[in-house]
């Protein structure tokens, strides 16, 4: 039994450097104790007279109305005296200081021993703060006392209980550790509290048989529990019995807004095995159509009259699963059963409860092989999934004791509405080296591709020990996790990429870049320069490569880190559309709006040379010249080009007037790749000798250069209609931009 966080100064609750934190109240004389429960010492208590002595807090803690709040202290005699007896009350009140409690709540009388031994299990109050209550106060008190006789109290407590994150639940339900109103006996049964033996706390809910072998028992919790559609509850509850192999159920039952029973129940009944133990029931079911309440059930099968259950701990509340989970609790944590899993290879498995990272259960993996051999476990049944969408799996797994080098790859399997594999993707973690004492949490991601409609996952362990187990547990299968997903744009022939998941991770940094057909890896050009390394600060982005090759298959390759620790994901393929086979595309890096395509005239293909750098030195006496050589200058040559429309003609100067190195993108076929050229004096010619016709013949030298620097102002995108959403008016228009070149790019302030 605990507070959650108790809400007393440390001084106040242990005494440990003085008593400062509590006023005496009436026939009482404080002090410091050398006598302790925990720590070093304790408050003491004299009666100056024969009766009852008491000390309250020196000042109130602040406290929040309609909530549920918990009380205790533990006491002992100085020296052995029978017929002494302890309480805890709490005052709640309005204000910080004065006035007149709103109302009190006191704790059961109980008898300290006959002796100087500690006092279990303490006085202990529950209690909710009323309306209007802002602040409590704790009082403390002990009657029984002989004159000048001394009692000493310790570690008092007051706090939020210590109720099971989510609990639907009391406090006192779920623990009975004051009384047994939040439980009904509803048939064959007597409910107790019992303090023999309890999971939490100092007491246990004590059911015993009043019925014979075939005859009906069942509890249930008192109060119905609000639910809704679409959730998924879960009830739990800790059971101690001497009566092995007897079956008790663990059960949910539905009820409408009437309070009416309906739909089926969940239930689990399960067989104690070892007697005498905390064994965790757990059953896992969904509100069928019209319940709107829930309540907990458990019912045992008696083989006698006076035969015994222990309960503790019990729970119903929703699954503790992240929003979105597209699996059940089971298939996360087997709490239940180990039904949501199949062994595929080099492995057995099962359900234990040897370890846990969340809940009670676990999946054990024995690997069947030798040493060095691959275990792989993957989910039972498929869950629907959208195409494009990101999905993150995050399993936690226990490795046995071994050295470096295991891996886990997980794989994700995309099926089809035919139930057709389309796609696997494979992700793998290194693991290193494991004590058998820690849990990983290896997070991976992965994109639905299009026409997936469901998905598998899968796990393999990489270098299993015979011998030494792995354990799975508290599997997360949500929407999101890093990814990119990337879209072909063919009328900028350019691609977006839309990054998801930045921030999952809380990692610092991160980089994009492009992948070709030979695995190397280009950066994508941004605003400021290349993105390889850029802060993170959101979730989401998106990215335009105008850079991108066309005609081709090309990935993403997006990376997040910090220091030394990093995550990286590809996208799926995409091809960006090129232009007839007879066009080139020609792109300002810089400026992605200045670009346009043109015909190259038949023959027009550069003849690329590259000429030497070198010295012919002829020597005196011998027949052979001494040559000096450097590295041959980059390639240069000429490409003659035809536009027909005025509309061409401007759009060719529009790109070419700046002067900057330009992208010429090159047929797919023709063998060529992308080149970035230096464009020296350019040549317009009339097609024929007739002034109304706009058909021209360019001439334009190229010099190859390295891909220039620098970032990518505007986007091909920004039309007219985007400067006019942006703006609410066209004041607006001509304050934000001090330019057309400001009002093109959209950077403000140019």
């Amino acid at each position: 039994m605990s507070v959650a966080s108790n809400l007393l100064p440390t001084n106040t609750s242990g005494i440990e450097t003085d008593t400062s934190g509590w006023t005496a109240g009436a026939n009482t004389t404080l002090s410091k104790s050398t006598r302790f429960y925990q720590g070093a010492s304790s408050l003491g208590l004299t009666a100056t007279a024969a009766g009852t002595v008491t000390a309250t807090i020196s000042a109130r803690v602040a406290v929040v109305a309609g909530t549920e709040y918990m009380a205790y202290s533990y006491w002992a005699n100085v020296a052995a005296a029978a017929g002494r007896s302890a309480t805890i009350r709490v005052d709640w009140y309005a204000a910080v200081s004065g006035g007149s409690a709103i109302s009190s709540v006191t704790s059961a009388t109980s008898a300290l021993p006959n002796a100087t031994t500690w006092q279990t299990p303490p006085p202990t109050l529950i209690g909710t703060a009323p309306v209007g209550a802002q602040y409590a106060s704790v009082t403390v008190t002990c009657s029984g006392l002989s004159a000048g006789a001394t009692v000493v109290t310790d570690v008092v407590s007051f706090g939020p209980p210590a109720l099971i994150s989510g609990n639907l639940l009391s406090y006192g339900t779920q623990g009975v550790e004051v009384d047994t109103s939040g439980w009904v006996p509803s048939a064959g049964v007597t409910l107790a509290r019992s303090s023999a033996s309890a999971f939490e706390g100092w007491y246990s809910l004590q059911a015993t048989s009043t019925v014979d072998a075939g005859g009906t028992m069942f509890f249930r919790t008192g109060p119905l529990t609000a639910v809704s559609e679409g959730t998924e509850y879960v009830a739990s509850a800790w059971v101690n019995t001497a009566h092995t192999g007897i079956p008790i159920a663990m059960q949910i039952v539905w009820f409408d807004e009437a309070g009416v029973s309906v739909g089926t129940r969940a239930s689990v009944t399960w067989t104690p095995s070892v007697a005498s133990t905390w064994t965790r029931l757990t059953v896992i079911g969904n509100p069928p159509p019209g319940a709107t309440r829930g309540r907990a059930y458990l019912a045992p099968q008696p083989t006698a009259i006076g035969q015994v259950w222990l309960v503790d701990q019990v729970a119903l509340r929703p699954s503790p699963l992240p929003a979105g989970s597209l699996i059940g609790h089971n298939v996360s944590g087997m709490e239940v059963d180990a039904s949501g899993w199949v062994a595929v290879s080099g492995c057995t498995i099962s359900r234990t409860t040897e370890t846990a990272w969340e809940g009670a259960a676990s999946l054990r993996i024995d690997e069947t092989g030798t040493t060095g051999m691959d275990a792989t476990v993957a989910m039972a049944a498929p869950v629907p999934v959208t195409p494009r969408q990101a999905y993150q799996v995050t399993p936690k797994l226990k490795l046995g004791a071994g050295p470096g080098g295991r891996q886990l790859i997980t794989s994700y399997a995309w099926l089809n509405s035919a139930d057709e594999l389309i796609r696997t993707a494979h992700l793998t973690w290194s693991l290193g080296s494991s004590t058998g004492t820690g849990w990983y949490a290896p997070p991976t991601s992965a994109v639905a591709p299009t026409g997936a409609a469901s998905l598998v996952v899968s796990f393999r362990v990489i270098s299993t020990i015979a011998g030494q187990p792995a354990f799975l547990d508290d599997v997360q299968l949500t929407p999101g996790g890093l990814a990119a997903v990337a879209d072909a744009v063919p009328d900028s022939y350019s691609a977006s990429i839309a990054l998801q998941g930045l921030t999952s991770g809380g990692y610092t940094y991160w980089g994009l870049w492009r992948q070709g057909a030979d695995g190397a890896l280009v950066p994508i050009r941004g605003p400021l320069g290349d993105l390889t390394q850029v802060t993170i600060t959101g979730d989401s982005a998106v990215v335009e490569d105008y850079e991108v090759t066309l005609g081709v298959e090309v990935r993403y390759y997006l990376k997040v880190w910090t220091g030394s620790s990093w995550r990286a994901t590809l996208s799926d393929p995409i091809v960006v559309p090129e232009p007839p086979s007879t066009e080139i595309v020609l792109k300002d890096p810089g400026l992605p709006a200045r670009q346009t395509t043109a015909v190259v005239a038949k023959g027009g293909q550069p003849n690329w040379t590259r000429r030497a750098r070198q010295g012919v030195n002829p020597v005196r006496g011998r027949s052979r010249p001494i040559v000096i050589s450097d590295m041959r200058t980059s390639r240069e040559g000429t490409v003659t080009l035809v536009t027909e429309s005025a509309e061409d003609i401007a759009s060719m100067w529009w790109l070419l007037e700046t002067g900057n190195v330009l992208l010429i993108q090159w047929p797919s076929l023709w063998g060529e790749r992308d080149v970035y050229v230096s464009v020296g004096d350019v040549v317009e010619a009339p097609y024929v000798e007739y002034a109304e016709y706009t058909d021209r013949v360019w001439t334009i030298p190229l010099t190859e250069v390295d891909r220039p620097i620098g970032g990518a102002t505007g986007s091909a995108g920004r039309t007219w209609a985007t400067v006019a959403a942006e703006s609410v008016d066209g004041m607006e228009l001509l304050t934000k931009y001090a330019s057309w070149l400001g009002v093109y790019t959209g950077l403000e302030g140019t």
